[in-house]
C-alpha cells in the first residue's frame, strides 16, 4: 500500500489547522473570484482575464502554494509552527516512495477539492443570473482543477526535496515567468506599432508571453478533458504528455528524498 494513513492524516492536519493559510485560501480562492463574478453578473459585463486566471491552472497554483509550504519539505524546509517532528511509531518502516506518494496524494487531493468547490460555486452564481453551463462542462472543469492540482503538487514537492541551490532556483524561476506570463492581457501586445523605448517594452512582452507558453506546455501540461470528450478523434499526445510529466516529477521526488529528513507534517 502506497498511502500511509498516518503521514496522510498529519499532512491534512498541517494544511487544514493553520488559520493564515486558511484565510489565504478563502480570500484568494473564494471571496475575490466568487465576488468578481457577482460583480460581472450583477453589471451585465464579461469576465475579466483576472477572474479567469483565478478559476483556471493559476488560480490552482496560488492554492498550492500556501499548501504546499511546510507539507512536502525535510527539515531543511521546516520551521516555526508546523516545523516540529512528529514522533510517530510504525509497524513497518515507510519507503520514498510510500513517503512521496502519501505526500502527493494528500495535497492533490486538498487543492483539487478546493478548486473544484470553488468552480462549483461560481458555477451556482451563475446559474442564479441565468447562465447555463452543461453538466458536462462543469464535471470537466472539476477534473481539470484536480488535474492541475496534481501536475502542480508534483513539481513543487520534488522542488522542495531536492536540496540542490540550481534545481531549486531554476524551478522557482521557471515557474514565476510560466505565472506572471499567464497574467499579462494579450491585449497589451495588439494595436499599432509603436518606437523607441515602447516598441522595447512590447517586444520584451510578447518574448515572456511566448516563454510562458513554452514552459507551459513542457513543464506543466494539461488536459483539456471537455475538448476530449467532444472530438471525434480524441489526441492522446496531451494525455501523455500530462502523465509522463507527472511521472518525471514524482521519480525525482523519490529520488531527491533523504529517508533521515522524513517530515511528517503536523501542527
Amino acid at each position: 500500500m502506497w498511502v500511509n494513513k498516518a503521514i496522510f492524516k498529519f499532512t491534512v492536519m498541517s494544511a487544514c489547522l493553520d488559520p493564515m493559510k486558511l484565510m489565504y485560501v478563502a480570500l484568494l480562492g473564494f471571496v475575490v473570484p466568487i465576488g468578481m463574478k457577482l460583480a460581472a453578473l450583477y453589471h451585465g459585463s464579461a469576465d475579466s482575464q483576472t477572474f479567469e486566471m483565478l478559476t483556471g491552472k493559476v488560480g490552482v497554483s496560488f492554492i498550492m502554494m500556501v499548501l504546499c509550504l511546510g507539507l512536502a519539505g525535510n527539515s531543511t524546509t521546516q520551521s516555526g509552527r508546523g516545523g516540529e517532528y512528529l514522533p510517530l511509531l510504525f509497524s513497518r518502516p515507510v519507503s520514498r516512495t510510500e513517503y512521496v506518494f502519501t505526500k502527493w496524494v494528500t495535497i492533490t487531493a486538498i487543492g483539487g477539492t478546493l478548486a473544484a468547490l470553488q468552480n462549483i460555486l461560481v458555477a451556482l452564481c451563475g446559474f442564479a443570473f441565468g447562465e447555463t453551463t452543461s453538466a458536462l462542462g462543469l464535471l470537466s472543469m472539476i477534473i481539470e482543477r484536480y488535474l492541475d492540482s496534481g501536475i502542480l503538487a508534483a513539481g513543487m514537492i520534488w522542488t522542495m526535496l531536492n536540496k540542490h541551490p540550481v534545481f531549486q532556483v531554476t524551478s522557482i524561476i521557471a515557474f514565476y515567468v510560466w505565472m506572471l506570463g499567464q497574467t499579462v492581457p494579450p491585449v497589451s501586445v495588439a494595436g499599432p506599432q509603436a518606437s523607441g523605448v515602447d516598441q522595447l517594452a512590447l517586444e520584451a512582452t510578447k518574448i515572456l508571453l511566448d516563454c510562458s507558453g513554452y514552459l507551459g506546455d513542457l513543464v506543466l501540461p494539461g488536459i483539456n478533458i471537455y475538448d476530449l470528450l467532444n472530438a471525434h478523434t480524441p489526441s492522446l499526445l496531451p494525455i501523455i504528455a500530462y502523465f509522463s510529466t507527472l511521472g518525471i516529477y514524482l521519480t525525482g521526488a523519490i529520488i531527491s528524498t533523504n529517508k533521515r529528513e522524513f517530515f511528517y507534517g503536523t501542527n
